[in-house]
């Protein structure tokens, strides 16, 4: 069967004073139904604007999709018509923003916030919508979710409102769930508590997941493919247990060598040198200049190509 979700060559430019920014150079992942995607990378290397650029949220201007396809079904939603995009977003594929305090509206209690998509998108009265809205926060472990939905956001605590987001983003039934790093600003204990109810209801309803963080832990525990980025690029793609157990391009191994060990006194190993400015991409691999396997052949382009049917990477080396 053809993936859920299909991106495709998927470029993303931002116009800016200081020249054009090359968010996202070519990306090209599927999403099948149910999996859980794990895309994970430094800061800035792309993965927020990719997600973004699946449900149309891409600021225009200063950005635009210059070029690729978003197949999800019939649409393509890289060149979706504004009103067929408001139908799929929130109702089909639905996100989870990295902070909820900035997401969710400070002046709304969380019942009217819950109930806005329940009646934009399945037509339910002011009531029912209320009651789902109930339904939803009993279901993601919120206690006495009935007096609750009364509350501001600012009466809830971090894991709460995250939460709140995770009700909110599921009480459609959305096919697709797109998480934008919903861990990060939270402990280590509400990460947990978090990482299990996301499991638990994705088992229940069947939703697919792209899983957006820099935590490489929390993708081996959560995730079943990645795909690591660099630069805007995806450099390395595949099993989450084989890209880790055998990492096959230098960045990926990087990334695997800085997590911190459980030693006492080990000392963490940094990736030296700073990304390229994506003002001035380079015209080969973007990671060279950091690489301690670097060759003269770097310099030249190196797209991602398959080392097996389900493992990919965009490394000259691996290929010589």
């Amino acid at each position: 069967m053809p993936p859920l979700l299909r991106v495709s060559d998927l470029s993303v430019r931002f116009h800016t004073r200081r020249g054009v920014v090359h968010a996202v150079e070519r990306v090209s992942f599927d999403l099948d139904a149910g999996q859980t995607l794990g895309l994970v990378g430094e800061s800035g290397c792309g993965k927020s604007v990719t997600c973004l650029s699946l449900l149309g949220l891409i600021p225009q201007p200063p950005g635009r999709i210059a070029q690729g396809e978003i197949r999800f079904g019939d649409l393509d939603l890289a060149h979706c018509p504004p009103a067929k995009l408001r139908a799929v977003r929130g109702r089909r594929i639905a996100m989870i923003f990295q902070d909820p305090m900035t997401s969710l509206n400070p002046y709304l209690k969380i019942g009217d916030q819950l109930a806005e998509p329940l009646r934009l998108h399945l037509g339910l009265g002011r009531r029912e919508a209320l009651a789902k809205a109930v339904e939803a926060l009993d279901e993601v472990g919120i206690a006495d979710a009935a007096r609750r939905v009364h509350d501001y956001p600012h009466q809830f605590s971090g894991g709460m409102r995250q939460r709140v987001m995770i009700a909110m983003a599921l009480a459609t039934r959305p096919e697709i769930l797109v998480a934008d790093e919903p861990t990060t600003a939270l402990d280590v204990t509400v990460q947990a508590q978090i990482l299990d109810l996301m499991r638990r209801l994705q088992r229940e309803y069947g939703t697919a997941v792209l899983f957006v963080t820099h935590d490489l832990g929390v993708v081996a525990e959560f995730c079943e493919r990645v795909a690591v980025m660099y630069a805007g690029r995806v450099v390395e793609t595949g099993p989450t247990a084989t890209v880790f157990a055998r990492p096959r391009h230098p960045y990926t191994a990087a990334l695997r060598a800085a997590l911190p060990g459980l030693e006492p006194g080990a000392r963490l190993r940094a990736i030296p040198g700073e990304p390229p400015k994506l003002t001035e991409p380079p015209v080969g691999c973007a990671f060279a200049p950091r690489c301690p396997r670097a060759q003269p052949q770097c310099a030249n382009p190196c797209e991602l190509r398959n080392l097996a049917p389900d493992h990919a990477t965009a490394c000259l080396r691996e290929f010589e």
